[in-house]
């Protein structure tokens, strides 16, 4: 297990904790991992080219390991510590496990499929954050937990080692994450590893942790020193910490974190016996006065004078203190902000003294606690507090909702941003900055993003979105309910000028990429949304089911696929009379949704066909004029405009290369496949197509690729079977384009899995029948 406040970075733990996590995965046997997460980590370590057992070793880097092992962490019982219990709701004949891990505590029913095989399904979880109370032991096998919203008694013959470990894990949680002095100290003798497999022959079986050691104390540790200093006669006598306001009050993290001031020599000498607690709530209150030295002990490494300055920046912004001159708010917010961008340290310190000048404000200025809730609203869009801060900081938000709800939430939706997506990077303009003073409410702006066919949607966005925010929001505007299906739409951002495009990452900051364009005064940009995906596609369109905004998105990004003639297959080089009247179809509804009148001359439909069709000579001009014709004429006539869309939509969709995104191939080195072709890139798979005619030459599908890499312009699909897998190399220029949507189709695939493998598990109902006597597989965990 991990304990809550556990880091690793030894580089023996991490290699040992890769292993274990990769053998693992790849036995069939470890039940603490799900289908769904199973599934996942594949994916993952496929786009790092580790499709077998075999391809353990690829992975070089220890960042790379790092993120398997983190991912790892997420799983729900993975890193868990197993004990057998039984409370007031078991049920006879039902075997219950408590789980406890770093991220809290989880009732586990313990059951045998139909094919014999263990299978374990949390019941509930309760984190750390919602155990109230723990109660002594009684009759020497029963503990009751008080939690947020409801009471559990638990029974175990472990009770009192299940009691230890919850109050030792949740004491961490709750306080700094100081690893204890121990584990320097610690010496662990392992015996000589002759073969790394051979400890991780039976990782499921037999638990790298079963005992109740946490990851860091298998480890020693060589480098890291924790040395309690003594105290001196200048230090302040703290009260012991078992008499400390509890609940992470800003008063317990000022006990234990600030500098407290020395009391001046007195004839009858030192008196640092003699603070009370209303010396100490100075401490966090606000102060008329510049400060002289740092709040916080470990900013002694911190230039003096920047910190001095910084909170005079503070005070001045908050209209505390006169401006020098030609000083402007905008020039302490970007103060601030550089120096917490060159000293880190100086982040946890600045924060402490914006919340010093919130707390017990007694500012002659009305709007002094308002402009430093938007100061500090701003600041969390590009950093957050450290681990060690960040309960209490949390908690002080939480406590002055009541006063300050709108600001103080708009500082709670920044800090989770800047938490799931790594803050702001760009210096916020002066622009921006103006928005969130005029309104103090989420400094908000209306951005245009252009549809297919250039028709604009308006959107209120605010500095802390990512283009992933916006693409929900775009797609909500569209009334997509499918969540999966947001994932299907990318954003670009288009230069005019520059005739240039790129595709921007779901996690950029749109208010950055704003900042970035007017840095270099490039003010024609506009931001396009695309469908990039097609994998969840209504099985029908139609005026009930989509709005009528989603079918004009569709119908004009479809229009253009269908022009260049992408999608249409030519067997042996013939159009065949049905797909020839399927293009007529098509060429009479675009003509009737473009609303015009009459019909369309000679000229005009040139445009309405596709390009490769124009090109044939089997169909002549007038041929295909007098077909579209008899269309118009017909069924096409009466149809409303948004019905003449629909129909377009519902008829295109049928064809099979719909949805495929198509690059150009150079060479493939393969001779039953000619060479140059194209690659198609769809929801089933990857298709090799003649380059003319469009014809399938080869296809693998899926579930048959084993990985794929790129090396520059040539990429190498391995596909087949795990143990002997073929390899196919493709020269190609749009290399990192095809990798990347393939990429997402496979994480889409995957996700969608575990979306149904999560549905089929909430409603599927577990019946067996228990057993006393029969091999245990996780027996030697408990």
């Amino acid at each position: 297990v991990f304990s809550p406040a556990e880091i690793f970075e030894q580089p023996l733990l991490i290699e040992l904790l890769y292993l274990q996590i990769v053998h693992d995965i790849f036995s069939s046997v470890c039940v603490r991992i799900s289908e769904a997460e199973r599934i996942n980590m594949k994916i993952f370590l496929s786009s790092h080219g580790v499709a077998t057992i075999g391809d353990i070793h690829l992975i070089k880097t220890s960042s790379a390991k790092k993120d398997i092992i983190e991912q790892a962490r997420q799983w729900s019982i993975y890193f868990c510590r197993f004990f057998p219990i039984t409370t007031i709701k078991s049920h006879f004949n039902e075997e219950q496990l408590l789980g406890i891990s770093h991220s809290g505590i989880r009732l586990i029913k313990r059951s045998r499929t139909t094919t014999n095989r263990d299978t374990l399904q949390v019941l509930e979880t309760f984190p750390f954050d919602t155990i109230q109370y723990i109660s002594s032991i009684r009759n020497g096998s029963t503990i009751d937990l008080n939690l947020a919203k409801k009471h559990i008694t638990i029974r175990s013959q472990r009770i009192q080692r299940i009691k230890q470990m919850i109050e030792n894990f949740l004491q961490e949680s709750r306080t700094d994450g100081n690893k204890p002095s121990h584990v320097c100290n610690h010496k662990l003798s392992l015996p000589p590893l002759l073969n790394t497999s051979d400890l991780f022959k039976s990782s499921s079986q037999t638990s790298l942790m079963s005992y109740s050691q946490t990851f860091s104390e298998l480890i020693p540790s060589t480098s890291v020193e924790i040395n309690t200093p003594k105290p001196t006669k200048n230090d302040v006598i703290l009260p012991t910490l078992s008499v400390l306001p509890t609940g992470h009050s800003m008063m317990e993290f000022a006990l234990q974190n600030f500098k407290i001031p020395n009391r001046r020599r007195s004839k009858k000498g030192w008196k640092t016996s003699e603070w009370t607690w209303q010396d100490y709530a100075e401490l966090i209150k606000w102060s008329k006065s510049p400060i002289q030295t740092p709040l916080l002990r470990r900013s002694s490494n911190d230039p003096s004078r920047i910190v001095r300055q910084c909170f005079l920046a503070i005070m001045r912004y908050m209209g505390d203190h006169t401006m020098a001159r030609s000083q402007t708010d905008i020039d302490c917010l970007i103060y601030l902000l550089k120096n917490m961008h060159k000293h880190r340290t100086l982040i946890d310190e600045i924060l402490c003294q914006i919340i010093k000048q919130l707390t017990d404000n007694k500012s002659i200025k009305i709007d002094s606690v308002q402009h430093g809730w938007k100061l500090l609203a701003i600041i969390l869009n590009y950093f957050i507090p450290s681990e060690h801060l960040q309960p209490y900081f949390i908690k002080y938000l939480h406590d002055n909702r009541i006063k300050n709800e709108k600001l103080v939430q708009l500082c709670l939706n920044h800090y989770e941003q800047t938490l799931k997506y790594g803050g702001r990077k760009n210096i916020p303009s002066k622009a921006e900055i103006g928005l969130l003073t005029a309104n103090g409410q989420n400094g908000g702006k209306h951005q245009t993003f252009l549809l297919p066919g250039g028709f604009p949607l308006t959107l209120l966005v605010t500095p802390s979105m990512v283009m992933d925010d916006c693409l929900n929001l775009l797609c909500e505007r569209l009334n997509i309910s499918n969540i999966l299906e947001n994932d299907e739409y990318s954003i670009f951002i288009i230069i005019t000028s520059e005739h240039s495009s790129r595709l921007l990452n779901s996690t950029e900051y749109l208010f950055d990429i704003i900042s970035e364009c007017a840095r270099a005064n490039i003010i024609d940009f506009h931001f396009i949304i695309k469908r990039m995906l097609w994998f969840n596609i209504p099985i029908i369109f139609n005026n009930n089911n989509q709005s009528e905004m989603f079918i004009n998105f569709m119908y004009h990004q479809l229009i253009p696929e269908l022009l260049e003639g992408t999608m249409i297959i030519l067997n042996n080089n013939h159009l065949s009379d049905k797909l020839m009247q399927e293009i007529s179809l098509l060429a009479a509804l675009q003509y009737r949704a473009s609303n015009k009148i009459g019909l369309p001359s000679m000229r005009e439909v040139k445009h309405l066909l596709p390009a490769t069709v124009l090109k044939l000579k089997s169909v002549r001009p007038q041929e295909w004029t007098a077909a579209i014709h008899d269309k118009l004429c017909g069924l096409v006539e009466s149809m409303s405009i948004i019905e003449a869309k629909i129909k377009f939509i519902n008829l295109i969709k049928t064809w099979p290369l719909f949805g495929t995104t198509f690059f150009t191939v150079q060479s493939v080195d393969n001779p039953s496949i000619r060479s140059p072709c194209l690659i198609g890139i769809y929801k089933n798979g990857i298709l090799f197509l003649d380059l003319d005619t469009r014809e399938t030459l080869f296809t693998i599908p899926y579930d048959n690729i084993v990985s794929i890499r790129r090396h520059q312009t040539t990429i190498d699909i391995k596909y087949g079977s795990l143990s002997q897998p073929h390899i196919l190399q493709c020269q190609l220029d749009r290399a990192q384009d095809l990798v990347a949507l393939s990429g997402r189709y496979l994480s889409l695939i995957g996700r969608s899995l575990t979306s149904a493998l999560e549905r089929k598990s909430d409603t599927q109902q577990i019946h067996r029948s228990l057993t006393s006597t029969y091999n245990d597989p996780i027996s030697t965990i408990l």
